[in-house]
């Protein structure tokens, strides 16, 4: 509980500076300029899908346990692995993106920018490195530090970079972003050193037990993007940031409290009483979430002239969208993850392939009636994860079916 309210005074703060930054640099460009920050998005969230080995979600749910029990050896191996195969397969995922490059440079921006959108691709393998130290840092339950660690690439890093915009315009700007990734994730490595240790990381014995303790988690990757116009992908792009912001802060409110039950699995009564208490925090937020409905509705668009954003086509709709696919995630979000730490891995990858499945359909369906509709798909995939994670949670594949089930 500690740590979740240290996250969230965190969180305040970088939420604060993240919107400051996204709205001033946003405000101060035609949205086709600042596609190209979308472009950014759309190359490095490629690395980062498809790099994705797995390793480090393995990690998540037995780290804890291995140091309970001192096998120092396995976590290292891990650890290794995690970092090791995510920044190789981040290298392969990079060519393909060489591809889309020259795709969007020859169709988007005639014919412009794409060794800005090749550093683009070159920079996001850090990226997917820094993504896989962070992962590793909620195994250990080091949220705080793995939220500091995102925070300083998503809100204190792009603070210099408005900074520097404000100075030196907007291509310092773009520059700063990409590179914020690589500056932050080498301190972060350095931290984690007494965990790295190569002996048995390339053997083939480690690597086949590896994929298959992890490749449940692999195969649930994908892209939830699509080809727009320079002008949408602005406006996308604004609103993809605004999801991300709020998304990172639910997740760094509850995940700690949730894998904190990691540790409790020898004590059900106190995992009980811990897991009710959760309950009643996420019923609290999500009130308190739904009396804010009128009050978004009723001041959105004035707030958006005030921000000097609102030449922005479609970004009113995107943000009520985002708003209530918020509410959606806060509702699924405590039984989600409930499943992907203590149920069978087969039955994770059972609800990651939904997810992802979900997101796809109907990503696919909404860009393909008006980009108007955009984001609705993230809403109507969250309502599917609260349906599914609230049956499946009550399913009797359920570890604890009988001690947190049957009275609930």
């Amino acid at each position: 509980m500690k740590q979740s309210i240290g996250l969230v005074i965190l969180q305040v703060f970088g939420i604060i500076l993240g919107i400051v930054s996204v709205f001033l640099v946003a405000g101060s460009l035609p949205a086709e300029e600042y596609a190209l920050v979308g472009v950014y998005h759309v190359i490095s969230t490629i690395i980062l899908v498809f790099s994705n080995t797995g390793f480090e979600t393995y990690a998540i749910r037995n780290v804890l346990d291995w140091r309970e029990k001192g096998n120092t050896a396995k976590i290292k191996l891990i650890v290794t692995q995690s970092i090791t195969y995510r920044t190789l397969v981040a290298i392969v995922a990079f060519i393909p993106t060489i591809g889309y490059a020259a795709f969007v440079s020859l169709n988007k921006f005639d014919g412009n920018n794409f060794w800005l959108f090749f550093l683009m691709g070159l920079t996001s393998i850090s990226k997917a490195t820094n993504d896989a130290t962070v992962l590793i840092l909620k195994s250990f339950n080091k949220y705080f530090l793995a939220a500091l660690v995102i925070y300083s690439i998503n809100s204190f890093g792009k603070l210099l970079a408005l900074l520097l915009f404000t100075k030196y315009g907007f291509t310092v700007y773009i520059y700063t972003v990409m590179l914020t990734p690589l500056l932050v994730t080498i301190p972060v490595i350095f931290l984690l050193r007494k965990y790295i240790s190569f002996q048995g990381v390339f053997k083939i014995y480690n690597l086949k037990n590896g994929f298959i303790e992890s490749k449940s988690f692999a195969t649930s990757s994908y892209v939830s993007y699509a080809f727009l116009s320079a002008e949408i992908l602005g406006s996308f792009t604004v609103a993809k940031n605004i999801l991300s912001i709020a998304r990172t802060f639910v997740e760094n409110f509850f995940d700690p409290m949730i894998q904190s039950l990691v540790s409790l699995k020898d004590s059900i009564k106190n995992f009980k009483i811990k897991l009710n208490k959760i309950f009643k925090i996420r019923n609290v937020l999500l009130v308190v979430s739904v009396i804010f409905i009128p009050f978004l509705l009723f001041f959105l668009d004035k707030a958006l002239v005030l921000l000097r954003i609102d030449h922005y086509p479609y970004l009113n709709n995107y943000i009520i969208l985002i708003y209530l696919s918020i509410i959606a995630l806060i509702a699924s979000k405590v039984k989600y993850t409930y499943i992907s730490l203590f149920f069978p891995q087969e039955s994770y990858l059972k609800i990651k392939v939904i997810n992802a499945l979900s997101a796809l359909v109907f990503f696919i369906i909404v860009a393909s009636i008006s980009p108007k509709l955009l984001f609705l798909n993230t809403l109507l995939t969250n309502i599917v994860m609260f349906i599914y994670s609230e049956k499946y949670f009550n399913n009797k594949k359920n570890p604890f079916y009988n001690e947190v089930c049957n009275k609930r």
